[in-house]
């Protein structure tokens, strides 16, 4: 199932929960006029009015906040993978003031890495997996920076920066692998489908003077809960679905870096 959705476009997702959402609607709507029409709420009072506006009034709020909430953790791990590629490139940078031997054999080992994490570990975030050779990489990496050994003091305070650099990075890594899960977890799910239904059931129970404007009502009521369980379906897991975020800014990171390349063969 995660598998299909995360294939569906953008448009085919919406079409898709909106089609469901109002198809339940109307089922529910139709299984309750016809079958359960004793327990009809005909109330044209006060408190009925304030009764009938207190539900949906509480599931809203409960959708707005999750889906709020899922919108901002999407855009966080978005501005966390642009920084990672970033300080990816400062790395590749800084190595330049390496002598030549650090300086080659560590500027090779991040190209390298940047493209299995482009090639192999991205494609595995969706399934939750660290892929074993790009950390294999890391390590290299990890190791060139250990093993040198500066000469003076500026090598030195260069070094350090590295390092610092190089632990920035680690932490950025390791908070886009922790959050290649979904935002909202299977028991939120669970209680957004209930509550979802409850609305839809509660809607239902009213008698109106025109049961085809109710049944407009119930349509329209069912498209709504199906757009945000579309915006929950497209931001709930920052890597899956049809609005994952992609490796773009370790592609442009390589870009970059050819480009630097290049301008040092001009040289």
């Amino acid at each position: 199932m995660t598998a299909y959705i995360a294939n569906l476009s953008e448009i085919s997702l919406l079409m898709i929960l909106l089609f469901a959402s109002i198809a339940l609607s109307l089922a529910c709507f139709f299984l309750v006029q016809k079958y359960c029409t004793w327990l009809k709420l005909s109330d044209n009072g006060i408190f009925g009015t304030i009764f009938a506006n207190t539900m949906p009034t509480l599931v809203g709020f409960i959708f707005a906040f999750v889906t709020v909430a899922a919108w901002q953790n999407h855009n966080a791990v978005s501005d966390s993978v642009s920084k990672e590629a970033h300080t990816l490139f400062d790395l590749y940078q800084i190595l330049e003031a390496y002598p030549s031997e650090a300086k080659k054999s560590g500027q090779e080992e991040i190209v390298s890495y940047t493209q299995a994490v482009i090639n192999q570990e991205w494609p595995n975030l969706t399934s939750q997996k660290m892929d074993v050779d790009t950390f294999k990489k890391l390590e290299h990496i990890n190791s060139i920076f250990h093993n040198h050994k500066a000469a003076n003091l500026e090598g030195l305070a260069i070094h350090n920066e590295t390092l610092r650099l190089f632990s920035t990075y680690r932490d950025l890594r390791r908070y886009r692998l922790e959050n290649a899960v979904s935002f909202v977890g299977k028991p939120m799910w669970g209680a957004l489908v209930i509550a979802a239904l409850l609305l839809t059931l509660f809607s239902a129970f009213f008698k109106t003077s025109n049961i085809r404007i109710h049944a407009i009502m119930m349509a329209l009521e069912g498209g709504a809960l199906g757009v945000m369980f579309f915006l929950l379906v497209l931001f709930d897991n920052p890597f899956s679905g049809p609005s994952a975020i992609q490796p773009t800014a370790f592609q442009k990171t390589l870009d970059s870096i050819a480009i630097l390349q290049k301008l040092k063969a001009a040289d």
